[in-house]
């Protein structure tokens, strides 16, 4: 058997383990890490089903069910497999409305063009997850108003961007930050940008109103 065949095998087996046990809402960490993001999902949701159906029907209730897929908007963070945690998290029922503006607001952005196809790298966190993914005391993920999102290409209108977050963005509470050129946060918990060292300095709002223009 060749090492590619042995990989194929071994990615099939995996996913009728999940056939197989996503009735019993767990799987092994090693078996997870293999599988594509709708399958660990299905497997975690097999045993958070109520609260996850309430959850998507509350959002459905305020219109924002289908801007984000469900295996990426219970997504905690990027690095679930270090710190050692669940992949998803369900916010606590009082913090459901809070992601609401900030999901109306990626909606509207990718409307209009601002921002193209992203993927939600995490939404609601717990302190514990927070803590080991590197963010802030204050982490508006804490209170499930914020959106880390992943790029694809990397972003390519960031002065349309900050002009539209200059123009909108003290009347929408909207929190812009830049971690990369691929990396973006958004939330809608206070009008304010940042660049990688979390200061408003670096952001490329910044960097962009300062630029000269550019020649024709």
């Amino acid at each position: 058997m060749t090492r590619r065949t042995a990989i194929v095998t071994g990615s099939v087996l995996a996913v009728v383990t999940v056939s197989a046990w996503v009735g019993l809402g767990q799987l092994p960490t090693a078996t997870l890490s293999i599988l594509p993001p709708e399958a660990r999902f299905a497997a975690w949701r097999s045993g958070h089903e109520p609260e996850v159906s309430d959850y998507l029907t509350y959002l459905e209730s305020r219109g924002v069910n289908s801007v984000v897929p469900p295996e990426q908007l219970f997504r905690a963070g990027r690095r679930w497999r270090a710190c050692g945690g669940q992949e998803f998290a369900i916010p606590p029922a009082p913090a459901w409305k809070n992601i609401v503006p900030t999901l109306q607001l990626l909606a509207q952005l990718q409307r209009r063009g601002l921002l193209g196809t992203t993927t939600v790298a995490s939404v609601f966190r717990t302190p514990a997850f927070n803590r080991c993914e590197g963010g802030s005391a204050a982490s508006r993920h804490l209170g499930n108003y914020a959106l880390d999102l992943d790029l694809t290409p990397p972003l390519d209108g960031v002065s349309a961007l900050c002009r539209a977050w200059r123009r909108e963005g003290a009347q929408r509470s909207w929190g812009l930050g830049f971690y990369s050129p691929t990396r973006i946060h958004l939330d809608t918990a206070g009008f304010r940008t940042w660049g990688v060292d979390h200061h408003a300095g670096t952001s490329l709002c910044a960097q962009a109103r300062q630029a000269p223009p550019t020649s024709l």
